[in-house]
């Protein structure tokens, strides 16, 4: 395991090296493509620290995000769930405006995720409303 790491650190080692050479080969007024090279360097240094980290203590240097639910949350009211729409319903505005200004973003990828995330769990809970009114319509007409 331990050899595994220290091949994928010098693995990384040398591809931030290669990325960091090149910056050479860009003309002076190429700020977009330097930038680009830069970011990327920096993400693979960040790769490397991780990889060092847990050569050295055995344990990953940062722990990964929780995964933000897919599925709706039961037990949830009426107006607990409309509140959550609501919020489900900005958060949406706002990565589908982000989608539109900014398409080429590095980040576009986890933002159409978000996005798709989002609309899936407006539908679950729109659809729990609809199912929650048409049993209450129904007990109401029993009545």
């Amino acid at each position: 395991m331990k050899e595994r790491l220290m091949m994928r650190a010098d693995e990384l080692h040398r591809k931030a090296a290669l990325l960091s050479n090149a910056l050479a080969d860009f003309d002076d007024d190429d700020v977009v493509g330097r930038k680009r090279a830069v970011d990327e360097i920096l993400a693979i240094r960040e790769e490397w620290k991780d990889v060092r980290y847990e050569i050295e203590t055995g344990q990953q240097r940062r722990k990964m995000p929780e995964p933000k639910p897919t599925n709706i949350t039961g037990g949830l009211s009426d107006a607990e769930i409309k509140v959550e729409l609501q919020r489900i319903r900005t958060n949406i505005s706002k990565y589908t405006d982000k989608l539109a200004e900014r398409p080429d973003h590095k980040k576009s990828d986890e933002w159409q995720s978000e996005l798709d995330r989002l609309i899936g769990l407006r539908e679950a809970y729109e659809a729990e409303l609809a199912d929650r009114r048409y049993t209450q319509a129904g007990k109401n007409e029993e009545s």
